[in-house]
């Protein structure tokens, strides 16, 4: 199995079976940034230039969460522990 970076989305789904639906990343994901939308967030893109400018074997991922979904998405972080260290959320600031 061929290992892969990450610039993808990743739902609520995706964090109910973290494990299964990131077992081909390398290096892991380990940060992320949750919103709703999310697809243009460069964060990711930042966050990995300066983990692998300071050879830090972990990436950053986006997370398509929406307001509703916060609750589950926190408590699937729960229990993922300290495989995820840190997440940042993103507010739309409407008009």
């Amino acid at each position: 199995m061929t290992k892969k970076s990450t610039t993808e989305r990743y739902t609520l789904a995706d964090l109910e079976k973290w494990r299964e639906a990131t077992d081909d990343v390398d290096p892991p994901i380990r940060l992320g940034v949750f919103g709703d939308p999310i697809a243009h967030s460069l964060s990711p893109q930042m966050q990995n230039a300066a983990l692998r400018a300071c050879k830090i074997d972990m990436q950053c991922a986006r997370f398509h969460i929406r307001a509703n979904e916060l609750r589950s998405a926190l408590r699937f972080l729960r229990e993922l522990g300290k495989s995820m260290r840190r997440i940042n959320s993103r507010v739309t600031q409407g008009p």
